[in-house]
C-alpha cells in the first residue's frame, strides 16, 4: 500500500492555522471510499489512532496539526514503512474531512486517498478479531 504520507510540503497557502491536539475523526478503521467496509483488505484499509495513522506496513506520526480552514488540516507527519529500518520521511499532509467519519488526504506529490470509517463488526474477520482499544483510546 502506498504511504498515506510522503508529501513535503504544506497545502492552503495564505489561511490562518490553528494548532489542535488530534483530528476530530472517529478513531478506528478507515476503509477506501469505493471499497464496501465488508471487503476491506490490508491495501485498502488504514487504522486511524490518536497519535496517527497506518496501514499494514507503514505509520504516519502525528507531529504537528493545524485547523487551515472549517474542515481542513494541514498535518506534519513522520511516516516509515514498518518493515523498514530506514528514519521516517516528515512531510505535510492535507485533510479534508466530511463530518468525523472521513476524509480525503493529499500530499504534495498529488497523491491523494480518500477514506471512511468502518465500525469494526462491519468489517472482515480478520480486523473483526482484532483488539484496538488500547490503541485507538
Amino acid at each position: 500500500m502506498a504511504s498515506l504520507a510522503v508529501g513535503l510540503a504544506a497545502c492552503g497557502q495564505g489561511v490562518a492555522a490553528d494548532a489542535t491536539a488530534t483530528l476530530p475523526l472517529k478513531r478506528g478503521y478507515y476503509v477506501a471510499s469505493d471499497t464496501p467496509c465488508g471487503q476491506a483488505s490490508n491495501a485498502t484499509t488504514v487504522l486511524l489512532r490518536r497519535d496517527g495513522i497506518g496501514g499494514a506496513r507503514d505509520f504516519c506520526e502525528f507531529r504537528k496539526i493545524e485547523q487551515a480552514g472549517p474542515n481542513t488540516y494541514r498535518v506534519t507527519e513522520a511516516c516509515g514503512d514498518l518493515q523498514d529500518q530506514a528514519p521516517p520521511e516528515v512531510g505535510v499532509t492535507t485533510y479534508t474531512l466530511s463530518g468525523d467519519t472521513a476524509f480525503t488526504s493529499r500530499n504534495a506529490g498529488g497523491w491523494e486517498h480518500s477514506a471512511r470509517y468502518c465500525a469494526q463488526s462491519s468489517m472482515p474477520a480478520d480486523w473483526r478479531a482484532n483488539d484496538i482499544s488500547d490503541i485507538i483510546g
